[in-house]
């Protein structure tokens, strides 16, 4: 008898090139099997006849730092309710606040969180407490830019490998840039870095690196996007995708333009992972979550098979767990999202406040965490 089992649902699964009707079953914390249809009796079925079934979605860019800096949400209330069984935090704290951060949310939290470290030592303190932070960080052309970081980053990465995978350098200059690069290279992890400073800042970054708020339609100075002045995208951004820098949505609240995402997309730019960048000034709009995020992302015209993948099995790759999360394959994690496909006419708002109107949205129905069940309200 197995512990669970999903029944009836439409699995679609891009990890194994899965997209039809299968029964899922549960032992424990892992999926036990996937079948056409189970026989048997379990301790708890799961009825998702006429519902999508996906392997727990992954955002690799939230801000779950709950309680502990001014910017951050409930990992469980905002991610795992909607979808999201795994996130990654992006930077939120620096050395400083890790430990807190990691015995009051990470190791607390029913939603898997792993994170990245801030190169400053004092995370994103540049939001919520004083403005005048990020000048002072700056000022005089860098100057004082390593007053801010520490060699504890490091030692802070390696003690913490089961959870800290990388680096993130976020709204400073190309100083803040180098000093994060170099300590991803001793620390011998990824970096996750905001789309600023372009081409610069591309040069920076090697395969298996993040690049976030790729559509972002903001123009401090030209060039300072994917797009030139000519409305292309720039061609760094087509080199480093080809030498394996992942290209991440990250949609926040002032990171994700229609008109910039959808001239990219036709010129070819599609995004490798989408993601939220949910903190207090995006969780109640315009991100809200990941199902809505993944609604922008059908409305521009991506498949239905390519923003599941980019939402689960292709984040999770990037992690180095696929396998473990991001599919649905027997002996991995027995974490699934269960959803509504609606039809019909939604109206989706970028961070320019413009106004398109999709025609299908996800509506999380159940969410199951390691063999648990939650249902969203």
């Amino acid at each position: 008898m197995y512990d669970l089992v999903v029944k009836g649902g439409v699995l679609l699964d891009p990890a194994q090139g899965i997209q039809e009707r299968k029964d899922i079953a549960v032992a424990g914390d892992r999926v036990a099997a996937v079948e056409t249809r189970l026989p048997g009796t379990a301790k708890q079925v799961v009825d998702a006849e006429g519902l999508l079934v996906t392997p727990g979605l992954v955002d690799l860019h939230v801000h779950v730092c709950d309680a502990i800096s001014h910017i951050g949400v409930d990992p469980e209330a905002a991610c795992l309710l909607k979808g999201s069984t795994t996130v990654l935090d992006a930077g939120s704290t620096g050395h400083l606040q890790f430990r807190g951060f990691r015995k009051h949310v990470i190791d607390a939290s029913r939603t898997r969180v792993y994170a990245l470290l801030n190169i400053e030592s004092l995370g994103m303190i540049e939001f919520g407490l004083n403005e005048q932070w990020p000048k002072l960080i700056d000022g005089l052309d860098e100057a004082f830019t390593e007053m801010f970081t520490n060699p504890r980053t490091v030692e802070t990465i390696k003690q913490n490998r089961d959870t800290v995978l990388g680096l993130k350098w976020a709204h400073h200059g190309l100083r803040a840039l180098r000093l994060a690069r170099e300590a991803a290279d001793k620390a011998g992890c990824l970096l996750m870095a905001e789309n600023h400073h372009q081409p610069e800042a591309l040069r920076y970054m090697k395969r298996g690196d993040i690049l976030t708020h790729l559509y972002h339609g903001l123009k401090p100075r030209p060039h300072d996007g994917v797009l030139d002045e000519d409305l292309k995208v720039q061609p760094e951004f087509l080199d480093a995708v080809k030498r394996g820098v992942v290209m991440d949505v990250g949609h926040g609240a002032g990171s994700f333009a229609w008109d910039v995402a959808e001239k990219a997309i036709e010129q070819g730019l599609k995004p490798d992972t989408i993601s939220t960048d949910l903190h207090v000034d995006s969780v109640h709009g315009p991100a809200y979550d990941m199902p809505t995020t993944m609604a922008k992302f059908l409305c521009l015209g991506l498949t239905l098979e390519e923003v599941v993948g980019a939402s689960a099995a292709r984040p999770a790759e990037v992690l180095g767990k696929l396998g473990e999360i991001g599919t649905l394959r027997p002996g991995a994690c027995a974490d699934l999202a269960v959803f509504r496909l609606e039809e019909g006419s939604f109206p989706l708002v970028d961070t320019m406040k413009q106004v398109r109107l999709g025609a299908r949205r996800l509506l999380p129905i159940t969410v199951i965490r390691g063999g648990r069940i939650y249902w969203p309200s």
